[in-house]
């Protein structure tokens, strides 16, 4: 039985699952708080840490929270669950990033920042950013304030245990899957027998492999194709999961009120907050993730940190630098805590998450034409095969136009711009004809950047059988993810 605090349900649900996303962003999501007198109470509950964090802003006022996705294996007691997560030892940023919220104008900016990018870690010196998490979080908070200016007013935590349960309180989370997929490094293995391109609800630990995997092989075109984005790549997999089970999470919670306080208990006891974390924090983040939606990336900016290849062979490895001045553009939003100036901008190639599909007749044009657009700053989130097609096409998600109208400038001349609001994942898709040639960049455009070339495909077929973990079937229409 459920008493009525003078407040709507669906109001009450609501926000309880506004705030699980934000709770949850560290490890791509989990956790529950809410806004009636129970939910107080549970917050009381979250594990505290003792951190030392910038002064706090009033209620109305925006705050920076540093969300971090903990890799720690602390947790593991049982040799099923040592098979499971491994028995590493330490800790590290598995997941960091910090959300800029503004009640007022009930947005959220989110920033994800590359676990290989440098920076200056107090006490440690030169170092790749997820090494800082190993000292503490409050290493992190001082890293962040001392090599970006950035304050940090709020600390959560999640770790792997935390974020398999939480998906697997909600019975799954239905995420689009363009092609057979695997990461041997991560566990994710999705190869079902006649796959085709569909939203497939992921379990608790087949939902963690995928997020973590930073290694990412796709069959397309006969081959199997690697991610060459790594880690950049995996961030991306992990902010599209957090629209989409904030999304799945409102569905539930409509239809099953158990279901918010499901997620509720098996979430808070293994959150961690900082100290001062208050109900009226947790207010900012519910009126900042109101108008969450899978499918829109304007409901809720989320960026990766701009980054260029820094020099190889050194003591650590493949490192990544800031890339100025885009680096620049995004910090000076985080430290932004008055109004924001309005700017209109034509979308820049970067802005433009593209999949590209082949219906030339052609082998390999459409893994072709990705890389081609991603070497002009485009973000490419996939490549597939489409029924053979006479002239090119440009499906755009309603209200991308623009963003259409730019990858069509670097079509060559080709390309029928079409609203299509079953475009998933992705703002625009571009659907090789036969009339297509190449891409060019237009006149007057930015030169691109060049990523490094991944490792080479490894042979053979998808394997039959269904696919590890037996996810459940194919949505009947793939925007329900």
């Amino acid at each position: 039985m459920f008493v009525d605090l003078g407040r709507s349900f669906v109001r009450v649900l609501f926000g309880r699952f506004a705030v699980a996303l934000a709770v949850a962003f560290p490890l791509v999501l989990g956790g529950v708080v809410g806004v009636n007198m129970y939910i107080d109470w549970k917050v009381d509950q979250i594990p505290r840490v003792k951190v030392k964090t910038a002064e706090n802003t009033d209620p109305g006022q925006p705050a920076n929270f540093l969300l971090i996705g903990s890799d720690t294996r602390a947790f593991v007691q049982t040799p099923g669950e040592e098979a499971a997560y491994g028995s590493e030892g330490g800790q590290r940023s598995d997941t960091l990033m910090v959300v800029h919220v503004d009640p007022e104008s009930q947005t959220g900016f989110l920033v994800s920042f590359p676990r290989d990018l440098v920076v200056d870690v107090p006490g440690l010196g030169q170092s790749k950013i997820n090494a800082a998490f190993n000292s503490g979080p409050q290493r992190v908070i001082d890293t962040l304030q001392q090599n970006f200016n950035i304050p940090i007013q709020h600390y959560i935590e999640v770790d792997f245990e935390s974020f398999e349960g939480i998906v697997d309180a909600m019975g799954g989370v239905p995420v689009y899957i363009g092609a057979p997929s695997r990461d041997a490094k991560s566990g994710f293995e999705f190869i079902p027998f006649n796959f085709k391109p569909a939203c497939y609800t992921l379990n608790g630990n087949q939902a963690l492999t995928y997020v973590r995997s930073r290694g990412m092989e796709e069959y397309v075109d006969g081959a199997w194709r690697t991610d060459p984005r790594g880690d950049l790549g995996r961030i991306q997999r992990q902010q599209d999961f957090m629209k989409r089970l904030a999304t799945e999470a409102f569905r539930r919670s409509v239809k099953s009120p158990r279901t918010a306080l499901d997620i509720a208990d098996e979430t808070i006891p293994k959150l961690k907050a900082d100290e001062a974390l208050s109900r009226s924090d947790i207010n900012k983040l519910i009126t900042s993730f109101r108008t969450v939606n899978p499918n829109d990336p304007s409901s809720l900016e989320m960026v990766t940190f701009p980054t260029v290849p820094g020099p190889s062979g050194g003591r650590l490895g493949s490192i990544l630098e800031a890339k100025q001045p885009e680096a620049d553009a995004v910090l000076a939003r985080l430290r932004q805590f008055g109004p924001t100036p309005d700017q209109q901008r034509a979308p820049k190639p970067g802005t433009i998450r593209v999949r590209v599909f082949n219906g030339s007749g052609q082998g390999g044009v459409a893994a072709k034409t990705g890389d081609e657009l991603k070497n002009q700053g485009f973000v490419t989130v996939g490549v597939g095969n489409k029924p053979s097609l006479r002239a090119t096409e440009v499906r755009y998600r309603p209200g991308s136009e623009a963003k259409a109208a730019v990858v069509q400038s670097y079509l060559g001349g080709v390309g029928k711009p079409i609203e299509d609001g079953r475009v998933v994942e992705a703002d625009v898709e571009v659907v090789i004809g036969k009339d297509f040639k190449a891409v060019s960049a237009p006149a007057g455009a930015a030169p691109g950047t060049t990523a490094a070339p991944g490792p080479a495909p490894a042979p053979g077929p998808p394997e039959s059988g269904a696919p590890n973990g037996k996810p459940g079937g194919p949505a009947v229409d793939p925007t329900q993810c």
